[in-house]
Parts: C-alpha cells; sequence; structure tokens
C-alpha cells in the first residue's frame, strides 16, 4: 500500500545566506504524519486536534487549523465557531541547536478569536513538557507574519546550544464567546544559523 510523504520536510540543507532549514510545513501533504504530535489538553469538552485544513490557506490548497481534526473537530464545517474550553496542541520535535548561532520559527497566522481570552501561542522548550513562548488574541485581520526568535524566549533564554529542543502551537479558549474559525497556521520555517561559511553552503 503506497503512503503519502509528509509535507513537512525534516532535513538540515544550508542555504547560501549560512541559514539551514530544521523543517518546513505547509500542510500540502498528509499531517500530521510522523514529524507532528498532536493533543487535546482539555478533557471532557469534545475532542479538537490540530489537522489540515482547506477552509483557509496562505499559499496552495491548506493550512493547519487548530480545531479541524479529533473525534469533535474532524466533522466540522468550514465557518463553525471553536468550542469553549478547547485546548489544541501541536508539537515538533525534539531537534538539536548544538553549535547555532540563532534559530527561529517563522510562519503565517490567521486568528480570529476573543481578545483578552482566547489565545493563539508558539512556544518552545527544552523537555518537551513545559512551553514558553509568545502568545496573541483577537482578530488579524487575514493572514500575517510572525518570527518567534529562539535566542530569545521567556522564562528559559537562549536556546542555542541546546541538544533537545521542541517548538509548539497551542490554541485556548475559555468558557464564553466563541469566535468563527479561531486559528490557523500556515508556511511553517524552523531554521538555524549555524558554524558553516557562505563559501561552503549550498546555494538555495
Amino acid at each position: 500500500t503506497p503512503t503519502a510523504t509528509p509535507s513537512a520536510t525534516n532535513t538540515s540543507t544550508p542555504t547560501s545566506s549560512g541559514w539551514t532549514t530544521i523543517m518546513q510545513e505547509d500542510f500540502e501533504g498528509s499531517f500530521p504524519g510522523t514529524t507532528w504530535s498532536v493533543s487535546d489538553e482539555q478533557a471532557g469538552y469534545g475532542e479538537y486536534y490540530w489537522a489540515k485544513s482547506s477552509c483557509q490557506s496562505y499559499a496552495g490548497s491548506y493550512s493547519g487549523w487548530a480545531i479541524g481534526g479529533g473525534a469533535n473537530g474532524g466533522s466540522l464545517s468550514c465557518g463553525a465557531s471553536y468550542a469553549s474550553n478547547t485546548s489544541s496542541l501541536m508539537i515538533y520535535g525534539p531537534f538539536s541547536l548544538v553549535g547555532a548561532a540563532a534559530a527561529n520559527l517563522n510562519f503565517k497566522l490567521w486568528n480570529n478569536t476573543e481578545s483578552g481570552y482566547d489565545y493563539a501561542m508558539w512556544l518552545a522548550s527544552k523537555n518537551g513538557t513545559n512551553f514558553y513562548g509568545l502568545s496573541t488574541s483577537g482578530n488579524s485581520g487575514g493572514w500575517v507574519d510572525r518570527t518567534f526568535n529562539l535566542t530569545n524566549v521567556t522564562t528559559i533564554g537562549d536556546l542555542t546550544g541546546q541538544p533537545n529542543v521542541w517548538i509548539a502551537f497551542w490554541f485556548q479558549s475559555d468558557t464564553s464567546v466563541n469566535k468563527a474559525e479561531g486559528v490557523y497556521v500556515d508556511n511553517v520555517l524552523l531554521r538555524k544559523y549555524g558554524s558553516t561559511s557562505v563559501a561552503e553552503a549550498t546555494p538555495s
């Protein structure tokens, strides 16, 4: 039986600028595959997982929808509102930042959540359990660029030099006021700047 190839590429390819791609995800292939771990972190309020979706996309035909999978999320139609007490998590890792001088996570975000109460979060961890980072709520007005600097993460600081690092996207809602669709991400790019010189690197 043929198997689909995950659209996330878990490679280490130097570019002419000295940046190395650790992982790319455009949600055009299979998801979550072996690249991502998805889960519902709030039992008792339905099951909602991150999943690929054609409801919104920045490029191509698909993006990652925070509530599009799971026993309850899998039956949602485009335009559906997220549920109360949702806690949908997807994690990538571990990966190494040993020898890196810089590292960041770049992605496109689409956000429509209750301002100040329901949050899209992008996070990092040194142990795969405790995550720290940034969050946003409200309406983004469409797709926006976001960059997460892994040399300056809240509480855990600079992650360069760490042998095991994880990144995560997390959507959480409270007990009331549920907006349409919630959170999507697309064109995820995780990269590091290493010790490879420009002369040694392969042009991108």
